[in-house]
């Protein structure tokens, strides 16, 4: 018999546990004023983003650095206006004349352009020199950009709660009569080796900064990067974070992934929470999927023509592994979820 759940106890849950309710309006706020923004550029509003407005875009591998504005404003207007009327049919009950197929095609198609395809390499680019305190190529092209990313996720979100509601599923789990999905046994088993080949294609990277930060000319012959006492930090600090991270990623099929470890003092033996687990990893899963995504067809193209040879290959090859990297880790983060998700809380099914 499934428990039942005290309908009065819900009001008490956080707004975060409540998204399926205010994420499709979120995503009609978002898409307004970005298709608000999509207009002022059209009418001759300075800074669109794109194009020719973009001096480093086809050199940090953007799908976008050939859109003029007057396609662009257009196409981002339009996008923004159909986005509302769209996001508040999946929450309203006029909506539900409108094929359920149609909303969700658009909303998906809209998370995946905000997510991979608006955004290029300067994210994990400007990610990774926050670490360096360096923020001097944050400029508004970089803000846009997350700007876009974070509405690609509320797209995401409120796709996914209309989903579950045209299933009559839970909105939370998306858990409907008995629960379904793979076995915990299943599930700890690909979630495994998926871990294990994020762990792998994230060391390429981190292996070729780390010899370059000891000196050793892996790839390159560029005095300014090998032997460079300005550089061994920076080289040190940015494989650090992709060897680091591949470490991490470990945490999602271990014990310490789950229970805070000796070390973390008053903490020590308790329950990790899910989330402090499963969004970052989210968040860092699409950026590199993104920057993977957006240089492997440039780098692979300088391999066929010659551009990267055995004396310059460090300082671009390693880049073909994080779109692996990204989609690996996307996959072991949902097996850690479905492996650790327990009961839910909203509607009691385990």
């Amino acid at each position: 018999m499934e428990p039942k759940i005290n309908v009065k106890n819900l009001a008490h849950f956080s707004w975060l546990s409540r998204w399926p309710q205010w994420t499709g309006y979120a995503a009609a706020i978002w898409s307004l004023l970005y298709g608000l923004l999509g207009l002022y550029w059209l009418l001759g509003g300075t800074g669109f983003p794109f194009g020719k407005n973009d001096l480093r875009g086809q050199m940090m591998g953007s799908f976008l650095s050939n859109l003029n504005v007057d396609i662009g404003g257009k196409v981002i207007a339009i996008a923004g206006l159909v986005g509302t009327v769209v996001a508040f049919a999946m929450v309203s009950t006029w909506g539900r004349r409108i094929p359920s197929v149609i909303l969700l095609s658009f909303a998906w198609i809209k998370s995946v352009t905000l997510v991979l395809i608006v955004p290029d390499s300067r994210i994990v680019q400007n990610f990774a020199y926050l670490f360096l305190l360096h923020f001097d190529l944050i400029d508004w092209r970089v803000v846009n950009q997350v700007f876009c990313i974070v509405g690609g996720f509320i797209w995401g979100a409120s796709g996914l709660a209309y989903f579950r509601l045209t299933r009559d599923a839970c909105g939370n789990c998306g858990r409907k009569g008995v629960s379904e999905g793979s076995s915990a046994k299943s599930v700890a088993q690909w979630g495994k080796w998926f871990t294990y080949l994020a762990v792998i294609m994230a060391m390429p990277y981190g292996i070729v900064r780390w010899a370059w930060a000891l000196s050793i000319p892996l790839g390159t012959n560029s005095s300014t990067i090998v032997g460079n006492e300005d550089s061994v930090i920076s080289e040190a600090i940015l494989g650090g974070l992709c060897i680091g991270g591949g470490i991490l990623t470990l945490g999602l099929i271990q014990r310490w992934g789950e229970i805070f470890p000796r070390w973390c003092l008053f903490l020590a033996g308790k329950q990790i929470p899910i989330w402090i687990v499963v969004v970052p990893a989210t968040l860092i899963s699409a950026i590199i999927t993104l920057t993977g995504l957006k240089l492997s067809p440039q780098f692979i193209y300088m391999m066929v023509n010659g551009t990267i040879t055995i004396e310059n290959w460090g300082g671009f090859v390693p880049f073909l592994s994080w779109l692996p990297w990204g989609i690996s880790l996307g996959i072991a983060t949902l097996a850690y979820y479905l492996r650790r998700r327990g009961r839910c809380k909203h509607c009691g099914k385990l």
